[in-house]
């Protein structure tokens, strides 16, 4: 079941959240140290999962379980952190192939 063209609400409401990280830069300095968008997808991917298990230890007191940090944990687990990636990397992937192959163009011999 999908919430607003999202995997789900968590997804949804996580990138609702997070809306506004000025990824486009970094994004770019990805490109050129990795091969391929599934390689910058993964890298992007990664970074959202850990700065929102970060935010998640920040909020929630050590030592403490019980049914608030159940449920956290719950949705958690529900947030697909390849679709947020592919929401900021699908922005400016287009821009970044055709700075490639610009690039390409003007090494090619006339």
């Amino acid at each position: 079941m999908t919430y607003n063209g999202w995997t789900n609400y968590e997804t949804w409401l996580t990138n609702l959240w997070l809306d506004g990280l000025e990824f486009d830069d970094y994004i770019q300095d990805l490109s050129d140290d990795l091969d391929d968008k599934d390689a910058v997808l993964d890298w992007v991917s990664n970074y959202l999962e850990q700065l929102v298990e970060d935010l998640i230890e920040e909020a929630t007191p050590r030592g403490v379980s019980g049914f608030i940090t159940d449920l956290i944990n719950s949705a958690y687990q529900e947030i697909d952190f390849r679709d947020i990636a592919e929401h900021y990397v699908d922005d400016i992937w287009d821009d970044i192939e055709t700075y490639r192959q610009d690039q390409e163009d003007a090494l090619a011999p006339v």
